[in-house]
């Protein structure tokens, strides 16, 4: 039986409140059937509280390619990825990566604490920047080579994607931002971006999660962004 929850069991008190998990990972590199995680992070929201956060780093498993590239992006060193014991082994304060099994485990009992996997109808609707070509993929993958192809019992497909939201919103002025990515979309909706902590993804994340409530705040609002000096009367 997988982690989380027996049979039968049932979230006391937040069966009709919305439920969300959002989500970054960092990988080591861009295919999910070649690559493998280094990092997931993120935090679970109920109704309008978030309960829980999460920010685990991911020792590779032996069958993962490591692209150097993708180390260069997050700043992790291969030697990271060693057992505590080969005299090889790299320690960096603050990043220690668990056995990717036992991430597994710890990641699916925080996520059965909300939600029942024996449910249909309860689930998390799974939220991150470029989520639905990324972050889902990727966290997919990770699912099945720990042996459980039974990902779809916690997350609603498809996800909320923050970056689409955003293509949306900012449609009508696409033409005045350089690139789409995270850092871009942020820094032209108004928030701070601290470029020196981008490709961690618990920061990220926190940084998904803000973007996420601002788009939120234009589509309630029935607003849309013009021009970049005029998003502080949308937020």
């Amino acid at each position: 039986m997988k982690p989380g929850w027996n049979e039968g069991d049932s979230p006391i008190g937040t069966q009709h409140m919305q439920k969300l998990v959002f989500i970054d990972v960092e990988t080591t590199g861009v295919d999910p059937e070649r690559n493998g995680l280094t990092q997931i992070s993120g935090c679970i929201q109920i109704g309008e509280t978030v309960t829980d956060s999460f920010d685990y780093y991911v020792r590779p498993y032996p069958t993962d390619r490591v692209e150097q590239a993708a180390l260069d992006v997050t700043g992790i060193d291969r030697r990271q990825f060693l057992p505590e014991s080969d005299p090889g082994f790299l320690s960096v304060p603050g990043q220690r990566f668990q056995d990717p099994q036992a991430v597994y485990i710890s990641l699916a009992g925080l996520l059965g604490k909300h939600v029942n996997q024996f449910d249909k109808g309860d689930k998390f609707q799974f939220v991150g920047y470029n989520a639905h070509s990324f972050d889902m993929p990727f966290l997919r993958k990770f699912w099945e080579k720990n042996h459980d192809r039974y990902f779809g019992s916690w997350f609603w497909y498809p996800c909320l994607d923050v970056m689409l939201l955003w293509a949306q919103i900012l449609a009508p002025v696409r033409a005045q931002l350089s690139n789409f990515k995270l850092m871009t979309v942020a820094a032209y909706a108004g928030l701070d971006v601290d470029e020196s902590r981008l490709h961690d993804s618990l920061y990220d994340i926190e940084l998904t999660r803000s973007l996420w409530l601002s788009a939120r705040q234009v589509i309630e609002r029935g607003g849309m962004p013009l021009q970049k000096g005029e998003q502080g009367r949308l937020f």
